[in-house]
């Protein structure tokens, strides 16, 4: 007996130095960890309001972009408001408010009507369905959906016009978390602004602050192509909140603003909520500015051109289906974009439509030949020099294809001097195995297409130049294969490319060795400090013999000086380029049908020649249209480029 209490003894007193030890390693050793779990348990983090987003700044510092502060009035859920409290405040506060209450949909009704009327709804589910969502065969959403049904135009009848303001009013008291703070207006008058101010205290929850929008320097000019910003979509609620956003931030939705949302975002202060008193642990932070490659200057000695010369030429016989124009300039040596403009004729007006230089794509006709003799060239079917006899090419059961004239016997530069097509297509021909002979049939091998279009890509044609904004489009590719479509594609009148591709084109040509990816932003910065630069981007390097490249610079500098491009641009620039007219189609009744024939021109150009500064591509489409009163066509391209080069410095 005494030996089993010796042993609960020992067992007692181990029990003892145990608690001791635990004690000692909860309050002294461990003391400092569980203090700060306790004041977690007890306070929380909570995030103030967005900062200003940063700036945007043109290639010399030159603001363009900027922020502006807005009259915001919002609705913060007060803890323990009930849902009849929070209809009566909506009722309360409508009177004080111009909103625009037209967006007030019958689907919001049929909610508030739901929410309102909820014993009256339910008596209407049937048995079956009811069982179907206990049982789980249908979701909470198809339920409410099938309750949402149940609501008819009679019920919703009984809402008069105060009534439906009121609901739309507590519809933007609940949109999103209960936890966030509901924009109910933003841009409120300064009465609206003082009212709330003051009132704040008795209208529970709501209040004012000042929130930022854009403030655009230079009004709509490249206003598309830094995009919009806005509150998160409910498409991609989830990719933000992952990121720490809340639903009610201002974000990044198109162009610029989107892709480059994660610089320009400010960074919210952090504040610790403990025994509900709001203590700065973290300040905030406005967000990095952008620096473009875009001069606004050039941007806007281009947009008061190409406006002006829209008006004047709509003022010109044959010009009934010309509406819009594409200019881009960069920087030859690195991609840089230095001017992006696209102008857009309207109802009597002409717009800003920057964003068609990367999205609408045309058939640009002899600008491409410069791609296309070298093709030639690198397969070996043409050597530097060549001469060969220009007449209408005759394939069996098809139309002669002829140059504009008959031009005789020609070299390879005289070819690209007057733009001969029978040049191009011989050389077309010979690429597709074709041994040609006069009305005869011919059938080109397998690799021919794929041949030209390999090498129109190395310069930045049917492929997407990587320009940072969205929707860029690569053109379109002819799905037919055989002679004759083959001989169109060489000289520019099967696929299609947009103005942007052209000035990629002509920017690899120039500088005779890499396809640099076209880009906007340069540098970014947070004040003075520089977070990013970007250097070029070298998307692919010529695998041409720079011989060949010489010869075609020298043939286009030859257009410039004596050829179809003479009087584009004055001589003294030492310019080189390319012109190109296409036969096109519009809808001209608007019924689905491109059944008038009209013509498209373009022209692409770099200088000086020796050591290029400047690469420029024009695109316009349907300047002309065919019909038997005129066949004139307007020189638009060469009014416009002619202005822009001579005021281009």
């Amino acid at each position: 007996m005494l030996k089993k209490v010796n042993i609960l003894n020992i067992f007692m007193y181990l029990v003892f130095i145990i608690i001791l030890g635990r004690l000692y390693y909860l309050q002294v050793i461990n003391h400092d960890y569980y203090l700060n779990k306790l004041d977690s348990l007890n306070s929380k983090e909570v995030l103030g309001d967005s900062m200003p987003r940063g700036k945007i700044y043109d290639t010399n510092g030159v603001l363009l972009v900027d922020n502006t502060l807005v009259n915001t009035i919002y609705y913060k859920k007060i803890d323990g408001i009930t849902t009849k409290e929070e209809i009566d405040l909506a009722y309360l506060v409508k009177d004080y408010l111009d909103l625009d209450y037209s967006k007030l949909t019958k689907s919001y009704l049929k909610d508030f009507y739901i929410l309102t009327h909820e014993e009256e709804i339910n008596k209407r589910i049937t048995d079956i369905e009811y069982d179907s969502y206990k049982r789980r065969k249908i979701t909470f959403n198809e339920y409410y959906k099938i309750k949402k049904n149940k609501v008819t135009d009679e019920d919703l009848s009984i809402y008069t016009e105060e009534d439906k303001k009121a609901i739309y009013l507590y519809y933007l008291m609940n949109n999103g978390y209960s936890y966030d703070d509901k924009i109910i207006k933003e841009y409120a008058t300064d009465l609206e602004f003082a009212f709330f101010s003051e009132s704040n205290f008795k209208l529970s929850g709501f209040n004012t602050k000042y929130t930022y929008d854009r403030l655009y320097l230079y009004d709509d000019t490249l206003k598309s192509v830094f995009g919009k910003t806005g509150s998160i979509t409910s498409e991609n609620k989830d990719y933000y909140l992952d990121k720490g956003y809340s639903l009610n931030d201002t974000v990044g939705l198109t162009n610029l603003e989107y892709i480059y949302d994660d610089y320009l975002k400010g960074e919210k202060e952090v504040y610790k909520v403990l025994n509900d008193e709001k203590i700065l642990v973290k300040d905030g932070k406005v967000g990095n500015d952008l620096y473009l490659s875009i001069d606004i200057n050039i941007q806007k000695m281009v947009d008061e051109i190409l406006e002006k010369e829209i008006k004047l030429a709509k003022k010109s016989i044959n010009t009934k289906y010309f509406d819009r124009s594409y200019v881009t300039i960069s920087d030859p040596n690195n991609g840089g974009v230095l001017a992006i403009s696209g102008k857009m004729y309207q109802e009597g007006g002409v717009y800003d439509y920057n964003v068609g230089a990367i999205t609408d794509t045309m058939v640009s006709g002899s600008v491409v030949k410069g791609a296309s003799i070298l093709v030639g060239y690198n397969e070996g079917v043409l050597k530097i020099g060549e001469f060969t006899m220009d007449e209408c090419i005759k394939l069996k059961a098809t139309p002669k294809k002829c140059s504009i004239y008959n031009m005789g016997y020609i070299n390879d530069l005289d070819a690209l001097k007057k733009s001969s097509n029978v040049y191009q297509f011989k050389i077309a021909l010979k690429v597709g195995g074709v041994n040609y002979r006069y009305d005869q049939a011919a059938y080109i091998n397998d690799t021919a297409f794929k041949t030209y279009r390999d090498y129109f890509a190395k310069f930045g044609l049917g492929v997407k130049t990587g320009i940072d904004l969205q929707n860029e489009s690569s053109g379109y590719k002819g799905s037919g294969e055989d002679a004759g479509l083959l001989m169109n594609l060489s000289i520019g009148q099967y696929d299609t490319y947009t103005n942007i591709e052209l000035n990629q084109y002509i920017a690899t040509l120039a500088n005779g060795k890499n396809r640099y990816k076209l880009n906007l932003v340069r540098e970014i910065k947070n004040k003075d400090e520089v977070i990013n630069t970007y250097e070029p981007v070298i998307l692919n390097t010529l695998d041409i013999d720079s011989k060949y490249i010489d010869r075609v610079k020298k043939g286009l500098k030859l257009v410039i000086t004596e050829g179809t491009g003479y009087g584009y641009i004055d001589l003294s620039k030492n310019a080189s380029g390319k012109t190109g007219t296409s036969e096109t189609f519009v809808d001209s009744n608007q019924d689905g049908v491109y059944e008038t024939e009209s013509i498209s021109t373009a022209f692409v150009a770099y200088y000086p020649s020796d050591n290029p500064k400047y690469a420029l591509s024009i695109s316009t489409p349907n300047i002309s249209y065919v019909n038997n009163s005129s066949s004139y066509i307007y020189p638009f391209n060469k009014l416009v480029i002619r202005k822009i080069t001579d005021n281009l410095n």
